[in-house]
């Protein structure tokens, strides 16, 4: 079992205080865009920061890339007695404005406490609407982000985009607020095994249950929530009850299999054996899961609860059995490989 610092690592229970978050007001169609941040509790608390220096992100994942990024955003503020903030949207830009959004790394309250954990001293949450969708950089600057904070120096990625349809890239927001003596640094991505690490490359990975390129790029373990349901009721009579997940369906599932990992229930980490996708052999049968656990080592009615998994190693793909011992076997020889890894005990994280 990992220890209880790496646990908390990946199923993103920080200890310590995290920066305060603080949520501007939406702007929705038919508002004035300079009376979007006008006097609310929220611009307050920003403007009392004074000079700042910004990161800037989506920051799906908040992977190495995006640490990266605001460790140096950090690092000017400390140098220049500054608080360095973080400015994200929600929801994602892309849920609006792209005709196939694509899945997330990570829920919106995770990823915001993955960036309050960062080191900044602030979250600057900025409402993501279609509203907001249609300013140009200019206006978002001047009637949103420079009315909410005393920006002076603002980080982002190389290839960030900003304004209606991203027209603004780094060298036109260097351009413009070059004349309002705001430094605008744009930053090459951070290179894994040589390429790019960023949601997208990330998310490709998840997709084929590449678990180890995942975490390294991310940092921690991959990491799905959900609710436990009721399902198929068999896994019981066959010697290995599983705990049959619902998850929001906006979240990037791994590819399907068989994978050894662990679950958090009701603050305890218990090794699991977890199924992606549903059972070949079961397929046609109403109940059958998409994402079900066994918990090795625990005892317990957990149905209704919320419930957390992080994925260690792809074991198998997804088989079609041509009997139902051949499936039990194979199952409990899954489960075994496990144990052999995790062990049998639950972990507190209290």
């Amino acid at each position: 079992m990992p220890s209880v610092d790496d646990l908390r690592r990946d199923f993103i229970e920080p200890v310590g205080a995290l920066a305060p978050i603080a949520w501007l007001p939406a702007l929705m169609d038919g508002d004035a865009p300079e009376s979007s941040a006008a006097s609310s509790d929220a611009v307050v608390q920003l403007r009392a920061l004074g000079p700042c220096v910004v990161a800037i992100g989506a920051f799906d994942g908040v992977h190495r890339g995006h640490r990266a990024l605001l460790g140096a955003a950090i690092a000017e503020a400390h140098a220049r007695g500054m608080a360095a903030v973080a400015v994200t949207f929600d929801p994602d830009p892309d849920a609006v404005v792209a005709a196939h959004p694509a899945r997330k790394l990570t829920r919106a309250a995770d990823r915001l406490t993955l960036l309050a954990a960062s080191g900044v001293d602030a979250v600057a949450v900025i409402p993501f609407t279609a509203a907001l969708a249609a300013l140009d950089a200019p206006t978002f600057f001047t009637t949103v982000l420079f009315a909410a904070l005393a920006v002076r120096s603002i980080h982002v990625g190389a290839n960030f985009r900003l304004g209606h349809g991203g027209a603004a890239t780094t060298a036109t927001m260097q351009a413009w607020c070059a004349d309002r003596q705001v430094r605008v640094t744009g930053h090459e991505l951070v290179l894994d095994d040589g390429k790019p690490i960023s949601a997208t490359r990330i998310r490709h990975q998840v997709q084929k249950g590449d678990l180890p390129a995942v975490e390294r790029e991310l940092g921690r373990r991959y990491l799905i929530r959900g609710r436990v349901h009721t399902g198929r009721g068999e896994g019981t009579g066959m010697g290995f009850p599983t705990a049959n997940l619902v998850v929001d369906p906006a979240l990037q599932v791994p590819a399907g299999g068989v994978y050894s990992g662990l679950a958090l229930v009701e603050g305890t980490v218990w090794p699991a054996a977890i199924n992606v996708g549903k059972p070949p052999t079961f397929r046609d049968r109403p109940a059958s899961a998409s994402l079900e656990a066994n918990l090795i080592g625990f005892h317990g009615d957990i149905y209704g609860d919320a419930f957390s998994l992080v994925f260690a190693e792809r074991l198998r793909g997804l088989i079609k059995f041509d009997s139902v011992d051949d499936l039990i076997a194979t199952v409990l020889g899954n489960i075994d490989t496990v144990r052999a890894t995790f062990g049998e005990e639950g972990v507190s994280l209290a």
